[in-house]
């Protein structure tokens, strides 16, 4: 394309290259929102310290956790559709409501002094 005709279309192909450059943007931002399971993680530790100090009960823990773990999954679920490596190690949780017996790699803190 000659200089004349990109100066001639300009009026239309620059918004609508400022526009694909702005979805690109948008684009990537929600990706790593998607994918970020920082969040997910530091409400996991959050609630861990709330049933260690007793502001929580086991069940309320159980019930939150469980929530948690469902948006930890979907994190993985997301990473997976994009092509990006999870991190280390498998999230496994105990499927029984109440926990009882099976383990978990997160600690449900129901040891707590009862």
């Amino acid at each position: 394309m000659s200089l004349l005709t990109k100066l001639l279309f300009f009026p239309v192909t620059g918004p609508v290259a400022g526009i694909r450059w702005s979805l690109g943007k948008v684009q990537r931002v929600v990706e790593e929102e998607l994918v970020d399971d920082g969040a997910v993680k530091q409400e996991l530790m959050e609630l861990q310290l709330l049933v260690e100090l007793g502001d929580i009960d086991d069940d309320e823990y159980l019930r939150r956790e469980a929530g948690l773990m469902e948006r930890l999954r979907e994190v993985r679920y997301w990473r997976e559709q994009f092509g990006l490596q999870a991190p280390a190690g498998a999230v496994r949780v105990a499927r029984d409501a109440h926990g009882a017996g099976e383990s978990s790699d997160v600690e449900t803190g129901s040891s707590g002094g009862e």
